[in-house]
């Protein structure tokens, strides 16, 4: 079972790929309902843990309101209960010069005592 949740206005793209065990969160995060948009994520990764002892997180994002920072934050601690922390893996995409994002993401990492890789990219890409 694959996850794809298409871009929105105030929502990231997510596309989570069961065979590979990858999930992909891209873009600004404001939704209206931040529970409501983060559930179906959570869903999928009950899914596939029973399947797959292992995940892969790939985030970039270009902008994070508060309450999506705390519903993100509950759905990678979520996900690191699920497979354990020696299980995940986490990368934490940022724009150059984006210290909000990767403050955001160095939190995470502290917050989830997890080793987070930091990628810097170029602006707009």
């Amino acid at each position: 079972m694959n996850l794809l949740i298409e871009q929105g206005k105030n929502t990231p793209r997510i596309s989570g790929d069961s065979n590979s065990s990858i999930l992909v969160m891209e873009g600004s995060s404001f939704p209206e309902n931040v529970r409501k948009f983060y559930d179906p994520i959570n869903d999928w990764l009950d899914s596939i843990v029973k399947h797959k002892p292992t995940m892969n997180i790939d985030c970039k994002f270009y902008y994070l309101a508060s309450s999506s920072i705390i519903a993100l934050l509950k759905t990678l601690k979520y996900a690191e209960r699920l497979f354990g922390n020696s299980n995940i893996s986490i990368k934490w995409r940022y724009e150059k010069d984006d210290d909000d994002i990767r403050k955001i993401g160095e939190d995470f990492s502290h917050l989830l005592g997890i080793e987070f890789d930091f990628i810097e990219v170029p602006e707009g890409t």
